[in-house]
């Protein structure tokens, strides 16, 4: 039994003095409105209405859970009416998990201009390359440059993340430029640990896919750390391009080995499975994916 339908049935009946005004007010036919009532009275064990031919009253019973039942479906309906608001205004706390590097490179978006759009929204960003659990940590959103594995979450993929090999040409101009992936053997390869597979780099070149195992003066849990390591001359990298686009245009990176690293990665938001989701993160998503997607996510 649906109970608190049918409550709503008998407050109704209350209201308007009658099952036939209940019914009309509510859009459905006297015999629903009657079956509601009747169902309550039975799993109650008490009558809660008089009826004649001529009119409609409240038994002592019934008075008293009129009572107590008007100040209950108001606050039910206050908090649904809340939660509607919520959808259509976004607001409160939005509570992010997501990379350094990412936040490096497109903080504003993910700050300031999505507050500028949600003010009545607050943000706790927590920056972290370690994958969290979301859940259990009550994150959320996370937003990742990997595909999850974890079939509890739900993925929407906002845009691609392409990793591209790099080095200074100040350490090119040392060590030579390889022509081709094996020969990375012979170079000083700069290793982010948060690759799954670290020392070993996955290319493709015509077609084929080509892993190399490489190894190298650092190796450290930061794309940015081994972009910069590369800028400075340590050797050779391979970074998420957005993080290299600066330093491309300037002139202190290079891109090598152009088109073969093979990472099909993207930045990509991840947040638990549920029937409803709230409107501040639905709100986050679609602001990324129609920022990222306007910068291009260069």
């Amino acid at each position: 039994m649906d109970r608190l339908t049918n409550m709503e049935a008998f407050v109704r009946v209350v209201n308007a003095g009658s099952f036939t005004g209940a019914a009309r007010s509510w859009g459905v036919s006297k015999a629903v409105v009657s079956k509601y009532v009747a169902a309550l009275e039975a799993h109650l064990g008490v009558a809660l209405l008089r009826r004649t031919t001529r009119a409609l009253s409240l038994t002592d019973a019934g008075k008293d859970y009129f009572d107590r039942c008007v100040p209950l479906l108001g606050e039910l309906e206050a908090l649904d009416a809340g939660l509607r608001e919520d959808n259509l205004r976004p607001r409160g706390l939005l509570r992010v998990t997501a990379p350094p590097g990412l936040m490096a490179r497109y903080g504003p978006l993910m700050t300031t201009a999505f507050r500028a759009r949600h003010p009545e929204i607050t943000m706790d960003l927590q920056l972290t390359h370690r994958l969290i659990d979301l859940v259990e940590e009550g994150v959320d959103v996370a937003i990742r440059i990997t595909a999850p594995k974890d079939s509890a979450l739900i993925a929407r993929r906002l845009a691609p993340a392409p990793i591209i090999a790099v080095a200074s040409p100040d350490y090119l101009a040392r060590a030579g430029s390889p022509e081709r992936p094996e020969a990375l053997r012979a170079h000083a390869c700069l290793v982010d640990t948060n690759f799954r597979e670290r020392g070993r780099w996955r290319f493709r070149v015509d077609g084929q896919l080509v892993i190399v195992d490489v190894d190298g003066p650092f190796r450290v849990n930061s794309p940015t750390a081994v972009r910069d390591l590369a800028a400075d001359g340590h050797g050779i990298a391979l970074v998420p391009a957005f993080l290299a686009t600066e330093a491309l245009a300037a002139g202190r990176l290079v891109e090598v080995l152009a088109g073969m690293p093979s990472f099909d990665w993207a930045i990509t938001a991840v947040y638990p499975r549920r029937r409803f989701l709230p409107g501040k993160v639905r709100a986050f998503i679609d602001h990324l994916a129609e920022g990222l997607g306007a910068e291009g996510a260069s």
